[in-house]
């Protein structure tokens, strides 16, 4: 995954419909820190990047199911869970939409879990809303809407 020339992760693997429990997630990528490549970016990738497990979840809403405080628990909560089970180190929760309300807005910022960048994508305004955590923050930097 790259964005604005900065690469992320080696993400290898991608499903549809993803479920974890009694959710279901649009889209899920998992992947890894190390880099695959030629010889030298291999052995680079070896030597000096640490092979962290990571994923990305995504999930489309509409003004039914846009995120609030109990829904973002139940979904932090599955990603945390499918992370234990993977042994990833971080991972990505994104919501993809169109002019998410305030209080949507206000929830996704105020998520406050280490472990799971939130962002929510607003695809009419091309803008990224990120929750004030170093991942939320860095997806911000990594998305192009």
């Amino acid at each position: 995954m790259t964005g604005r020339g900065r690469w992320v992760a080696d993400f290898n693997e991608s499903f549809l419909k993803y479920r974890v429990g009694d959710l279901a997630f649009d889209l899920f990528i998992s992947g890894n820190t190390r880099v695959k490549g030629f010889l030298l970016s291999r052995l680079f990738s070896f030597f000096l990047n640490p092979n962290y497990e990571v994923g990305f979840f995504a999930i489309s809403t509409d003004s039914a199911n846009e995120p609030n405080p109990r829904r973002l628990r139940r979904w932090i909560l599955a990603v945390k869970s499918c992370m234990k089970k993977l042994e990833m180190k971080w991972a990505w929760l994104v919501f993809v939409g169109q002019s998410p309300s305030d209080s949507a807005r206000k929830c996704v910022q105020e998520a406050t879990d280490r472990d799971v960048g939130v962002a929510y994508l607003d695809v009419d305004s091309r803008q990224v809303v990120s929750a004030d955590t170093y991942l939320g923050r860095q997806l911000k930097k990594y998305v192009k809407v």
